[in-house]
């Protein structure tokens, strides 16, 4: 079987969650083809072929990009393709867009047998090949006021619902998504699959002897807060400074907040937050940092808060999780089902319920400790090589 997948997202080395997830499940997939599993005996090196599509004026050095998010000595095996196609991507998408034309699959020279999109993407799905589509989340329909005027034209133009209806599988991440994508586009239960993602082996609770250089290096706080995530407003960053606010205020407790993560659309509110003089020596805001140093981020911080207001997934809890570190996160979407009851659970829309959370971890090691045990043990059930296998049963599915 050779399957096309769109690669077009990955053209810069600052990946997102929808870049970690392509690059984690497609490493995935490689590994799981080059070590047979005892339990897919059909997998055999060679059996499946990859075609790894990029568009645009500059050719994205994919090598280096995986090589980034997973081992300075990966190597793409020999059924692994990487295809450019040199044209400006906007011309590209007004082509898609207006002339309804060329098929994905049109722009590499090979036969293909499937079509893979990580997520969704502007572009014409072939009408004769079976296409599986990956939907993290549907927030832009639940609460499109969180999202830039451009990132609502460019939902309105990609036309989920034509994707959604022609593709044959759709993965989401959570059950919470599953029924959320049934509902609103209409798609049978049998033709959605909940695959959850997974978590690389370096997080991990341990300490290493590189986290004392990363202290260092970025000047991290002695006891602080986290947040690890895109700055945009669905991921509830101004409740999550008014909470520690209010937390040191009803404490006394100089706890800090340590913020981790890009830019997104419409954060022009949070950041004028950050300007005003009662965040000063306690709120630091660390930008887009080097993803080899995120694991001793987490090693090094006192609780991970997490409340945002829709999420398909949260591979950042995950990731909190399997380091150690309690996580509070909110009670709605999908963050009940993937911490289960190894998280303090609150209202995102309640800035006390963050703030009594935070009194409840921090001075009480009992509680603490049980957090930091059940969520060891919630997020060693989480694997990038189960979801893969389990994406493989759903290529071979689509295709026979």
């Amino acid at each position: 079987m050779r399957i096309l997948v769109d690669c077009r997202h990955l053209n810069t080395p600052e990946q997102s969650g929808v870049g970690e997830y392509t690059i984690q499940i497609l490493g995935a997939l490689f590994a799981l083809q080059q070590t047979p599993h005892p339990a897919l005996p059909s997998i055999r090196g060679g059996e499946h072929e990859y075609v790894l599509l990029t568009t645009g004026r500059e050719t994205p050095n994919l090598l280096e990009i995986f090589r980034s998010r997973t081992s300075p000595s990966f190597v793409f095996p020999s059924f692994v393709k990487h295809t450019h196609v040199p044209i400006a991507n906007k011309f590209l998408n007004l082509k898609f867009l207006v002339m309804k034309q060329p098929a994905i699959n049109w722009l590499v020279k090979d036969e293909i047998d499937l079509v893979f999109l990580p997520n969704l993407n502007i572009t014409v799905l072939p009408t004769t090949i079976p296409t599986v589509l990956t939907v993290h989340d549907i927030s832009w329909k639940f609460f499109p006021e969180f999202f830039s005027h451009k990132m609502r034209a460019w939902h309105y133009l990609l036309d989920a619902h034509r994707l959604i209806g022609r593709a044959c599988t759709i993965i989401t991440p959570s059950d919470t998504t599953s029924n959320d994508v049934a509902r609103m586009f209409k798609k049978s239960p049998d033709e959605i699959a909940t695959i959850p993602h997974g978590i690389t082996s370096n997080f991990h609770p341990k300490m290493e002897a590189h986290d004392h250089g990363v202290r260092s290096k970025l000047k991290l706080p002695k006891r602080f807060a986290l947040f690890v995530g895109t700055i945009e407003p669905r991921k509830n960053v101004l409740s999550i400074i008014e909470g520690v606010k209010r937390y040191r205020e009803m404490t006394n407790d100089d706890l800090h907040l340590v913020i981790v993560g890009k830019w997104g659309w419409k954060s022009h509110n949070i950041r004028r937050r950050l300007w005003k003089r009662d965040t000063h020596g306690w709120v630091h805001n660390l930008a887009y940092i080097d993803p080899k140093d995120l694991p001793a981020i987490y090693r090094s911080a006192s609780v991970f808060l997490w409340p945002s207001f829709y999420e398909g997934f949260g591979l950042p809890v995950l990731e909190a999780m399997a380091c150690g570190l309690p996580v509070i996160t909110s009670n709605i979407s999908s963050m009940p089902e993937v911490t289960g009851k190894n998280a303090l659970h609150v209202d995102p829309f309640n800035i006390q319920d963050i703030a009594d959370a935070l009194k409840g971890v921090i001075p009480l090691k009992p509680l603490h400790e049980q957090l930091k045990k059940g969520g060891l043990e919630r997020a060693a059930e989480f694997s990038w090589k189960k979801a893969a296998e389990e994406t493989l049963e759903i290529f071979k599915k689509s295709t026979n």
